[in-house]
């Protein structure tokens, strides 16, 4: 009886994955019922600031999380309190985030400092639609010369999380868009985001319960570590598309784009990374080490998050006086 109040905390392992699934799945859906065909032939016409929006997604980012994470190894061990392990998971996690496309939120903040909100939502909606094959690609080029020990990133398994709990829910979405009025959207989309971050605030305090994010491990090298990975993402990104000649607005859309990622995204594919058979089966300073990989990933993405919606937060209000538009 006295281990009842800790059940969750103690199954939480085996409860994550179908919790992870169900919270990006109601996201999904929320988000595609903002969306309509529409939103995508936009920005079609305005291709330029598209194609650099996509090339500072999967490429720029992707390229600069690899050179964060190599001079990540060139710290000697235990230097800023950022134990052996502790790296391993740090830098697992910046791969996992470099790898995941933009968030919903990325379309308010744009939308509140006056940015291109048509390119947001497209730059969202193809880069979520995208991942289905960058993701695997980016994972499996940054992370495998991290983890130690018989890792392997199962790549079917990431491209099936991703057409079943991301892609699917958000057509769905889309579709019943298409076929319900304005109130019954608004309704459903309140009821989807409230009930996904629900789940997400579950998510956490699960992981917490059970011992997965364990912050001693990171010291004060590992969130500076983070912070520097999203303000260059974001100067690079911004200095990318100034060179490129896209508009201001434009420019401030493909910014907020790579700061607000899907953390969503990037907690169920953890679940696909390190699924509970890999750790059972592996045993000694190799489980450990995958062990923390996986805890580091929770980690750096959650703290990413709130990382990228502050500079959102603080680059819409900056912004929202610079592009308002002339009366």
């Amino acid at each position: 009886m006295l281990d009842q109040p800790f059940w969750f905390f103690t199954n939480f392992g085996e409860l994550e994955r179908g919790l992870s699934a169900t919270m990006v799945t109601l996201s999904m859906l929320g988000m595609g019922a903002t969306l309509t065909v529409r939103d995508f032939a936009t920005t079609l016409f305005a291709w330029k600031g598209l194609a650099v929006g996509l090339a500072a997604q999967l490429l720029l980012v992707p390229a600069w999380a690899g050179l964060v994470m190599f001079v990540l190894g060139l710290f000697p061990e235990g230097f800023g309190g950022l134990s052996v392990a502790g790296a391993v998971g740090i830098a697992t996690g910046l791969a996992l985030v470099a790898a995941m496309p933009g968030g919903a939120a990325s379309n308010l903040l744009t939308f509140l400092g006056n940015g291109n909100v048509a390119l947001s939502v497209s730059l969202t909606a193809i880069t979520t639609f995208a991942c289905l094959l960058a993701t695997p690609i980016v994972l499996a080029s940054l992370v495998m010369v991290r983890v130690p020990g018989d890792f392997e990133i199962d790549k079917s398994q990431i491209m099936l999380d991703i057409g079943l709990f991301l892609l699917a829910p958000l057509l769905a979405g889309m579709v019943f868009r298409a076929y319900t009025t304005l109130p019954q959207q608004v309704l459903f989309i309140k009821l989807m985001v409230r009930a996904s971050l629900c789940l997400l605030a579950l998510i956490i305090i699960g992981s917490l319960g059970a011992g997965r994010l364990q912050f001693a491990a990171y010291g004060w090298l590992g969130p500076a570590i983070i912070i520097v990975f999203c303000l260059g993402a974001v100067i690079l990104a911004r200095l990318f598309a100034t060179v490129c000649g896209t508009s201001e607005r434009d420019a401030f859309a493909i910014v907020i784009e790579v700061a607000v990622k899907n953390g969503l995204l990037a907690l169920l594919i953890i679940t696909s990374m390190f699924p509970s058979h890999m750790l059972a089966a592996q045993d000694g300073p190799h489980a450990q080490m995958i062990a923390a990989a996986r805890d580091g990933c929770i980690f750096v993405v959650l703290f990413f998050s709130g990382v990228g919606l502050v500079i959102g937060m603080l680059s819409a209000l900056r912004w929202r006086k610079i592009l308002a538009p002339a009366r």
